[in-house]
């Protein structure tokens, strides 16, 4: 009888059924969350928080920095807009980057 190939291979099928159903059972199921980050076996940092908060207060202040800057760059554009109405938005963008040289000045200053 266990010369049998039938019967190994029968276990062998029911002992791969039993590991994927345990696989399942144990991947699925929840775990309590331990600690303050809620990932089992790892312990917060007391001064964790107080960098979180800093990190959160300069990604505010930097989002602020960005808003003014595109505030101004709008304002800028629409100044260039009116001082040089004939130019189109290529030559425009240009003008943005490169500056204003001396062919463009009417006055010649």
């Amino acid at each position: 009888m266990l010369y049998d190939p039938g019967v190994w291979l029968f276990a062998l099928a029911v002992g791969l059924f039993v590991a994927g159903i345990l696989g399942v059972v144990l991947s699925t199921r929840r775990v309590p969350p331990s600690g303050t980050l809620g990932v089992p076996g790892l312990t917060g940092d007391p001064g964790a928080e107080r960098l979180l908060l800093e990190l959160e207060a300069e990604v505010e202040r930097l989002r602020a920095e960005r808003d003014e800057l595109r505030g101004v760059l709008g304002r800028l554009a629409s100044l260039l807009e009116r001082r040089y109405p004939h130019l189109s938005a290529h030559r425009t963008a240009h003008l943005v980057t490169a500056g204003d040289d001396e062919e463009h000045r009417a006055d010649g200053s």
